[in-house]
């Protein structure tokens, strides 16, 4: 997944991933509703995200969360592209992750006007109540996140650091 060709057909796999299972999930619940895929767990819900993550910002015209969301994914294919032959392959992963979350996010601003969210985790989380309904772009976000900090933090070489003189080689000659 190193080499740009393979690195950028699993991105597109991934942007197809989650542009289909939107499609197939949105058709599937015909215009509103909930479906409950796992009682009491998880349930597949109709829900426009006019904003961006756990719906921030909404209000905010549809053309700047464009472009906000194109400047990201820009960034990640420069971030790639400078990176590609040295870094750790957990970190080209996490970089391919948030391509692919930015683009299939930014495919549905531009097309509807805001992002198709529908999996739904139902049971509320101490501390926080309930999660807001998400999508497969948004999981390759997060996941991409988490791994861009363990690859950075890590993962990442350290500078050498300059020998100390306790293991300096002797001087040449005899003193």
């Amino acid at each position: 997944m190193r080499r740009p060709l393979p690195f950028f057909l699993l991105v597109a796999c991934g942007i197809a991933l989650d542009l289909t299972s939107k499609s197939a999930v949105f058709r599937w619940l015909d215009g509103s509703g909930s479906i409950d895929i796992v009682p009491s767990i998880i349930r597949f819900t109709w829900a426009e995200n006019r904003g961006v993550a756990f719906s921030m910002f909404k209000g905010t015209n549809s053309l700047w969360l464009v472009l906000l969301s194109l400047l990201a994914s820009v960034a990640f294919i420069w971030i790639y592209l400078r990176c590609w032959r040295t870094a750790h392959g957990l970190l080209i992963l996490a970089i391919g992750m948030l391509l692919v979350g930015a683009t299939g996010n930014m495919i549905d601003r531009a097309v509807f006007g805001y992002v198709r969210d529908f999996i739904d985790f139902v049971p509320e989380i101490p501390l926080i109540g309930r999660w807001a309904v998400f999508n497969v772009a948004d999981i390759c976000i997060t996941v991409g996140v988490i791994f861009y900090f363990i690859a950075e933090l890590f993962l990442t070489g350290s500078p050498q650091s300059a020998p100390s003189e306790a293991i300096a080689p002797p001087p040449n000659g005899p003193g």
